[in-house]
């Protein structure tokens, strides 16, 4: 468990922690010339549970609340401490509402110096506390009268954080590991460590992570958790963590850095959130306000959009964006403050809801109506309302990697919903079992509906199909659709067309006759057929003409048009793209490059070009570089 204090400077925060745990965490030289806590500190205590708890040390002082926010980003439970002789102060206050902002309802009250007021004046002390605790997450908290040179109280605190210790659930480890860096130094004969605390997942001796935002690789060779060696550390612990890499240098890690597994490695310039803005404010927050934002323990400036409003009244909330001119690494239901522009004032605080913000169209009302299913609490009811708000599909790769799921977690989420799941260029796409009905009746009745208004048309292709069907959804689904649509024989594919199997062009008979003329030296020509000029000559037509002819039957689907002055019949179009799929079966890495075509097919550098070319806008392959691999 890890237990930070919070409160108003000289209320005896630091002295408490000392009395609960022996430990002094004011560690810089300033702090102890003026005996006032400036930067985080830190210490732990065996109190006999299944590891020490930690405790982090907060400064109090108004000029280092950055410092406090750091602290508290990321702890399980609150010591709140206000002295008996000054009672609640303004950093007493700013940091309550700080805990109530980041969600951090789990504390106690330790009422200190009680030695030095009067019974009538703790009294008074512990109505004022009372009250400011009755509309905050607090309410419920025990509060503790303490007089810490004698130790009055400490025995009572102690023996509550035991309890709760001791009651309360272990952390979840779900998730992918992250942990949000508060510190980073050097350590002769170790290199660089950094600590901070767990937010999920586990990580273990010998990990690869990396020190994100930044895409740096790292190798775990040590651990440190809660102040002990230790083989892996996990969530709701503090930890440190001896990193090495390739040239990696002090400069390379900071505070707000985060430490994560590679697959949570998601940098982002745009968070969606939920924004709640402080009661206590005097105007609302208005659309495009600059602010100065705390999250995990980075400090940031920021552009607030609000979303489908103005502006956002105090004491309310509203769906907003934050606009970063850097990147950051976030996740879903990741608390964070935001302060005013000259970071003097906590004006308000929320929760990510997605941190794949969009650049455009962010307060449309599918895009808001997916935040809001965004916002439901539990993974597998969020994607469900997802699938449900009116989009068809839904990314999982981006939903795993906003809600920090690991592969493991994804699959078993996949195999307790009742949905389909398909390849998408991007990832995999689910759609609920209704929608993948809905697609594939409407890309059937699609077809029916060409068949009746172009009766010589052969069939679509798949991109015409695509475009024409009034169910809209991405190409890759679309494909994924016709696949199980050509396995139920529901659809049948002639060349690079699709059509129904009833249906049979019907061309006029003068058109019928040149075509099969055209086919025939097509067919004879292999997988080399004569260019139009060849065929104009063995014909014994005019190139104008029989290039109208040839343009004609070839948007009807009898031909297909691999090049200018190219047509190949739709079975020799299906042969060379099996030849490319045969060479990318057959590659280590299923790709391959055109010398392989051109060998392998015996067609020639030039053609082997064109052909390649074309299977690149059909969509059969795609280019990376120099070589090409097929698409799903």
């Amino acid at each position: 468990m890890i237990v930070a204090t919070a409160g108003h400077v000289d209320h005896g925060k630091t002295t408490l922690v000392k009395a609960l745990t022996g430990a002094d965490t004011d560690r810089l030289p300033e702090e102890k010339r003026r005996g006032m806590s400036i930067d985080l500190g830190f210490a732990y205590a065996d109190f006999g549970g299944a590891s020490p708890m930690g405790f982090v040390d907060v400064p109090g002082h108004e000029r280092f609340v950055r410092n406090m926010l750091a602290g508290v980003a990321a702890v399980d439970f609150a010591l709140l401490v206000i002295a008996a002789d000054d009672g609640p102060m303004p950093q007493t206050r700013e940091h309550l509402a700080i805990l109530d902002l980041l969600g951090l309802n789990h504390g106690a009250v330790a009422i200190t110096k009680v030695d030095r007021v009067s019974p009538h004046r703790l009294d008074e002390v512990q109505r004022e506390v009372a009250a400011l605790l009755a509309t905050s997450g607090l309410r419920d908290a025990p509060v503790f009268p303490m007089a810490l040179p004698s130790g009055e109280g400490v025995p009572a605190l102690r023996a509550y954080l035991m309890e709760v210790q001791r009651a309360r659930q272990a952390h979840l480890v779900g998730g992918n590991f992250r942990l949000a860096v508060d510190r980073c130094f050097t350590k002769d004969g170790a290199g660089l460590v950094v600590t901070g605390a767990v937010v999920s997942g586990v990580a273990r001796v010998g990990d690869q992570l990396i020190v994100s935002p930044h895409g740096i690789s790292v190798r775990v060779r040590s651990v440190h958790a809660q102040n002990r060696v230790a083989e892996s550390a996990c969530a709701g612990q503090r930890c440190a963590l001896n990193l090495v890499g390739i040239g990696l240098q002090r400069s390379d890690v900071a505070r707000g850095d985060w430490i994560v597994a590679p697959p949570a490695h998601v940098p982002t310039a745009r968070l969606d959130v939920r924004l709640s803005v402080l009661g206590s404010e005097s105007r609302p927050l208005a659309h495009w306000t600059s602010v100065h934002l705390h999250i995990g323990a980075a400090a940031l400036s920021a552009r607030v959009a609000i979303l489908g409003a103005r502006s956002i009244a105090p004491g309310t909330s509203g769906l907003a964006q934050l606009v970063f001119e850097e990147l950051i690494g976030a996740w879903r239901a990741d608390r964070f403050i935001v302060r005013d522009q000259s970071a003097q004032r906590t004006i308000a605080g929320g929760m990510v809801l997605d941190s794949f913000g969009p650049t455009r169209g962010r307060s449309r009302p599918e895009r808001l109506a997916h935040l809001l299913a965004m916002e439901i609490p539990v993974a597998s009811s969020s994607l469900m309302a997802l699938l449900d708000s009116g989009s068809l599909g839904v990314n999982l790769t981006r939903f795993a990697q906003a809600w920090n799921l690991t592969s493991d977690e994804m699959d078993a989420l996949q195999r307790t919903l009742p949905i389909k799941v398909v390849a998408d260029g991007t990832g995999l796409v689910a759609l609920t079992l209704v929608q993948w009905d809905v697609l594939q009746d409407a890309l059937h009745t699609t077809l029916g509906e060409w068949h009746t208004a172009q009766p010589e048309s052969l069939g679509l292709t798949e991109t015409a199909l695509w475009k024409l069907c009034a169910v809209q959804t991405g190409f890759t689904v679309l494909r994924a659709a016709v696949k199980s649509l050509l396995a139920d024989g529901r659809v049948v594919r002639e060349g690079m067309s699709l059509r129904l199997p009833g249906h049979r062009a019907s061309l006029s008979a003068q058109n019928a006759e040149l075509l099969e003329k055209v086919s025939v030296l097509l067919q004879a020509g292999g997988l080399r057929p004569p260019i139009v000029g060849e065929l104009a000559a063995a014909l014994g037509m005019e190139l104008p003409l029989l290039l109208e002819f040839l343009q004609r039957v070839s948007a009807l689907g009898h031909l297909v048009r691999i090049a200018k002055n190219r047509f190949f019949l739709p079975k020799t179009v299906s042969t060379l793209g099996q030849l490319a799929q045969v060479l990318a079966t057959e590659s280590v890495d299923g790709k391959f490059d055109a010398a392989q075509y051109r060998d392998r097919s015996g067609i020639g550098r030039n053609l082997t070009i064109q052909v390649l070319e074309f299977l690149d806008r059909a969509g059969i392959t795609q280019l990376v570089g120099e070589r090409r691999f097929m698409q799903a």
